[in-house]
């Protein structure tokens, strides 16, 4: 089962939104926005993928969002920086 969520972020880039996905308990794919700065990670780039269980993330109903939602922006986070190799 997938699930999505939109919340508060926080980096040595600043404040800023992260988007997740997570699959079965896992985080598969997240973006991070911080200004003009974008950056993502899935299962095959995991430099800026959690690596940490949903139950430890803090993460509640207030912070779920659609699937449509989280697509447009990993499409965006894509487009912004594509995947190298």
């Amino acid at each position: 089962m997938k699930q999505y969520f939109k919340h508060y972020a926080e980096s040595e880039l600043g404040e800023g939104t992260a988007y997740m996905e997570i699959t079965d308990g896992w985080p598969s794919r997240q973006i991070e926005v911080y200004g003009e700065t974008w950056r993502w990670g899935d299962d095959a780039h995991n430099k800026h993928l959690a690596d940490q269980p949903f139950e430890v993330l803090e993460l509640g109903e207030e912070h779920e969002i659609s699937v449509e939602e989280f697509e447009r922006a990993w499409l965006e986070a894509l487009k912004r920086c594509p995947p190298s190799s």
